[in-house]
């Protein structure tokens, strides 16, 4: 758990979201809708409409610790509280592989999604998510951290360059019909 930090008399907190439970799940589900509706506006070619709350749910489960202890896990998330109510989480998967385009065993982290509930937006949550992520990945050694902003995102790309991030690619994409 990072140390609570205090917003406009509000107490923002960042903890490992590990628990698979309903409440947190149905919050998460909400918070997902409601950060993909950009997107979906944006590029409605690419994404469909956010409302199978099914695969929504299975997707999200696979960055929740996992019930199987032997199952390898590499999806984490964590979660924003504020007021100790969650209004925001970072997803993200960690890998270590050694393959051609890095030449050696290295950790990889690959942010998959950075949601912060609309009401709770400008208060510093989406930093103190990242923040708590560069955190737990700085004993990694050589780790290469990386993610994906759409465009027209600016708040993203402000998160990331805030926190040291830059581009290093321009990802070009075709949906085939």
């Amino acid at each position: 758990m990072t140390p609570a930090v205090s917003s406009s008399d509000r107490t923002l907190e960042v903890e490992p979201l590990d628990k698979c439970n309903s409440a947190t799940i149905e919050a998460m589900i909400g918070l997902f809708q409601q950060g993909q509706k950009p997107h979906h506006s944006a590029f409605p070619a690419h994404f469909g409409p956010a409302v199978e709350t099914a695969a929504i749910t299975h997707y999200l489960n696979g960055f929740l610790k996992p019930r199987n202890p032997l199952r390898k896990r590499y999806g984490f998330a964590k979660g924003l509280f504020i007021d100790n109510a969650l209004a925001g989480y970072l997803l993200y998967r960690l890998n270590q592989s050694n393959n051609i385009f890095y030449g050696e065993t290295r950790w990889t982290c690959f942010v998959e999604d950075i949601v912060v509930d609309d009401r709770a937006r400008g208060l510093g949550g989406a930093s103190a998510m990242m923040e708590a992520l560069l955190a737990d990945i700085e004993p990694l050694s050589n780790c290469v951290i990386s993610g994906t902003v759409w465009n027209a995102n600016a708040a993203s790309e402000a998160l990331f360059t805030k926190h040291g991030f830059e581009p290093l690619t321009k990802a070009f994409y075709k949906v085939s019909k």
